[in-house]
């Protein structure tokens, strides 16, 4: 066992393996235990590693290690639509305005397991949060017709906007490969699934300089899944992210498919 820096580096030999364990001095100096950042077990010739870190803004810790850096933890923003499979034009009655139909997010945490001693080779996964909106062309709105949520034409009222949006909290497992440009990069790809809590739904319109909610909820599934596709060099990248599953639940609202597009920064 050694200690440098506020570190603790655990090293222990036994049944044909060696298993290493960084640990990073906590915040008042004590219980150095709970803070593992690093893992790693070697053995014949092969290697398996594991890190833990909460990613924080303008921090280099990811890059500390210069072996694999997993990219989900950053600043994320892009378009967002709804398809009727992979139909985007005007799927299943429903236009949106494209250019004012967006997700923001904020992904904190992240961590990796690496699969192949080059580094090349790994799962990342972490936790984030964010928002989408869905802004309708034309003068309807989502409401609740009996159990079931319909687009509905407005009654007498001229909308100036209308929105369907929901806060989430999404967990990704991603195959990510990597690879060093030199004293670069690294450039990178990954592929995997993400499921999605879905919470605080609501339509609203706004309409007589004030904004009203329409409804609540609107049997919108409160777990999704979605298909995840990122590629980038070093800090920035572009993500497709695309839903199988219908964002309403089976015959209580339409067969939409959210899907988006766009940019991250990753830290």
């Amino acid at each position: 066992t050694l200690y440098v820096n506020g570190r603790k580096i655990s090293i222990k030999e036994g049944n044909g393996k060696i298993k290493v364990k960084l640990y990073e001095q906590s915040s008042h100096g004590d219980t150095i235990e709970n803070d593992q950042i690093f893992e790693g077990v070697y053995m014949d010739g092969q290697s398996t590693e594991r890190r833990f870190e909460l990613a924080v803004p303008f921090s280099k810790s990811k890059k500390s290690y210069g072996h694999f850096d997993p990219h989900y933890a950053g600043l994320y923003m892009g378009y967002t639509n709804l398809a009727d499979n992979l139909s985007f034009n005007n799927a299943n009655g429903i236009d949106l305005v494209s250019s004012k139909s967006w997700e923001i997010g904020l992904n904190l945490f992240q961590g990796s397991f690496v699969l192949s001693a080059d580094r090349h080779w790994g799962l990342t996964t972490g936790l984030g949060f964010g928002y989408t909106s869905f802004r309708v062309d034309g003068n309807k709105g989502f409401e609740k017709r009996g159990s079931v949520t319909e687009l509905v034409p407005s009654q007498g009222i001229e909308y100036s906007q209308s929105r369907l949006r929901y806060n989430h909290f999404r967990i990704p497992l991603l195959l990510e490969w990597q690879s060093k440009c030199g004293n670069k990069g690294p450039i990178f790809a990954s592929l995997g699934a993400e499921a999605e809590i879905r919470c605080w739904v609501k339509s609203k319109a706004e309409y007589d300089g004030h904004g009203h909610t329409l409804g609540k909820d609107l049997n919108v599934r409160p777990v999704g899944l979605n298909l995840l596709a990122q590629v980038g060099f070093d800090d920035i990248g572009a993500y497709l992210r695309y839903s199988p599953i219908s964002l309403f639940e089976k015959d209580k609202g339409p067969d939409w498919n959210p899907v988006s597009f766009g940019l991250v920064w990753y830290w």
